[in-house]
């Protein structure tokens, strides 16, 4: 838990200096923010493994409920 604690800050402090009022000076933060997220990526994945959680149900039951209770939200605005 505290390694993913760690790279949720991780992307916390890339958005901020993407988004925050101390901007970076360098065009390098999106792919900061790649690689920060792909690390996250890994860290829940390596947890899904420890727990022997199966991520693709687990991502399926998620937007199933999605589905159901936000549709309306997910539509594009061009109405595909």
């Amino acid at each position: 838990m505290a390694c993913i604690t760690e790279e949720v800050g991780e992307v916390a402090r890339v958005i901020n200096r993407m988004y925050g009022s101390k901007k970076n000076k360098d065009d390098e933060s999106l792919k900061d923010l790649e690689e920060e997220l792909g690390d996250l990526l890994f860290t829940l994945v390596c947890m899904a493994n420890a727990e022997n959680i199966d991520l693709k149900q687990a991502y399926k039951r998620k937007m199933d409920k999605v589905f159901k209770r936000d549709n309306y939200r997910l539509q594009r605005k061009d109405g595909k």
